[in-house]
């Protein structure tokens, strides 16, 4: 593959930074754009608010939060578009769906991008793939998330400063796990302001690295892989089944606050004891989940056309039935109409 390829990355770069940085510069002609939204025109990227990528005109271009993108803005370049769908959607996993009202309506968010006319369309997380296919809708792939690992890299700490960290915002369900852990040990939250590598700094000063949905949801945060090429050891809620990332060989799961609360004491009382768990979840990310092989691999397929074309057949989304259940209890039955869509 020619070194020549001009390559961009276009997203909000304190949500998506971590997961390309710099690490692919030397293999390509590289530039990162910081998506601008355009107050006037649906509050979406539009040429106007980013004249920078149209002037520098990329052979291969790569999108975050596929939704955000005017059709005026990808239908004037003419290089292969690629996007990466990072919002968590509905699932349905061993005849049972997972859902929250927050996670329906980013999937509707998303449905915008059947007009947009990329050439592929990537959803980040597998066990939502076979829901999108319930609503008539074909993406080219599944797609982890990967790290930029040249960057993302460290050690745990041999004297850290903090007991847990957690780099997020804050919600109910999130407090629930929380709370026990603020008043009793040295918890290290930071809610907004800490983006990008900036968090490192304090990662390398932590020795448990929490990961707790923002929503009473099944669902797979990048941050789990982030903070294990950080070299911290995460202690997390359930996230969706993979290959990749195994509960108690590379992360030590916790299914409630209660839960939460006596792994971390237990760690902290017996650090020795996990260490395994640390080291194989930090090997495991820069060897499987490396941006510096995950990237070249997915751009030359791309380049190949060696994946699918994305189709979106709207006339079958039906998020009635889902809907009803995430507001009100009592009419799960409503859900038997997309399993049988689905037999």
């Amino acid at each position: 593959m020619s070194n020549n390829l001009k390559l961009a990355f276009v997203g909000q770069h304190e949500y998506f930074l971590p997961m390309y940085d710099e690490d692919v510069d030397d293999l390509y002609i590289t530039r990162r754009f910081a998506a601008v939204f355009d107050q006037s025109s649906n509050n979406e990227v539009t040429p106007a608010t980013m004249p920078d990528l149209m002037e520098f005109d990329p052979d291969v271009a790569i999108f975050f939060r596929v939704e955000c993108f005017s059709n005026s803005l990808l239908s004037r370049l003419k290089g292969l578009k690629i996007a990466i769908s990072t919002e968590p959607f509905p699932k349905y996993i061993d005849d049972s769906f997972h859902y929250t009202s927050d996670s329906i309506r980013r999937f509707k968010s998303f449905l915008k991008s059947a007009q947009l006319g990329f050439d592929y369309i990537f959803h980040y997380d597998a066990t939502s793939l076979r829901f999108l296919e319930q609503m008539g809708v074909r993406l080219s792939g599944p797609f982890m998330l990967p790290v930029a690992t040249a960057t993302w890299r460290g050690e745990a700490a041999s004297h850290p400063d903090w007991d847990v960290i957690f780099v997020g915002r804050s919600t109910i369900h999130r407090e629930m796990h929380f709370g026990p852990l603020k008043r009793d040990l040295r918890f290290l939250h930071i809610s907004h302001g800490v983006v990008g590598k900036e968090a490192l700094a304090f990662y390398s000063r932590s020795r448990i690295g929490l990961n707790v949905h923002s929503e009473p949801e099944l669902a797979w945060e990048p941050r789990v892989q982030q903070l294990m090429a950080a070299g911290i050891l995460v202690v997390s809620e359930p996230i969706s089944p993979n290959d990749l990332l195994l509960p108690g060989e590379h992360y030590l799961e916790v299914r409630s606050p209660w839960e939460t609360y006596q792994t971390c004491l237990g760690i902290l009382e017996s650090p020795e004891k996990f260490e395994i768990v640390r080291r194989a979840g930090h090997e495991r990310v820069h060897r499987e989940l490396s941006a510096r092989k995950v990237w070249p691999t997915l751009i030359e397929r791309c380049l190949d056309r060696d994946f699918s074309k994305p189709t979106f057949d709207l006339a079958r989304v039906r998020l009635a039935p889902l809907e009803i259940c995430a507001e009100f209890d009592g009419f799960e039955h409503l859900l038997d109409q997309l399993r049988v869509r689905d037999a």
